[in-house]
């Protein structure tokens, strides 16, 4: 194929070890926001263990998964949520714009206390990751 300098060479395609990989709790994650979508709701922990049993995701020892376990990804999951929105029109979302808008959602911290952009610039690199794994698994073609 020839090339020319307007015209970049093609791309090849990514072979399954450069692709992103979903995490055990991108799984969960995306669990979360279905079980939401499905009933207009957050769940509980609970109900979110049985979602997963039911979907046929279970824990290491093949048991459902603990529902403390899920509980913990709560506040993380939220403010994911606010940060893709807002990396929906920012390559680089502002932690303190976040933040604010978490505080206006209610979403705090243990205690109620309120986020901190530095608590949203800490989880940035994990958030940065799922999103991209998360964009590629929706615009992965479909055998």
């Amino acid at each position: 194929m020839h090339t020319t300098a307007s015209t970049p060479p093609p791309v090849p395609p990514q072979t399954a070890a450069q692709q992103p990989a979903l995490t055990t709790v991108d799984r969960y994650y995306l669990a979360w926001t279905a079980y939401q979508a499905e009933h207009g709701h957050p769940p509980t922990g609970q109900q979110l263990s049985v979602h997963l049993t039911d979907h046929g995701i279970h824990g290491r020892s093949g048991q459902p998964v603990s529902p403390a376990t899920l509980r913990r990804y709560f506040l993380p999951w939220r403010v994911y949520t606010i940060w893709a929105q807002h990396r929906t029109y920012d390559d680089h979302p502002d932690p303190d714009a976040i933040a604010k808008e978490c505080a206006t959602r209610n979403i705090t911290a243990q205690y109620n206390k309120p986020l901190t952009s530095a608590y949203i610039t800490h989880h940035t690199p994990d958030f940065q990751r799922r999103h991209h794994t998360l964009n590629h698994q929706r615009t992965r073609p479909h055998p």
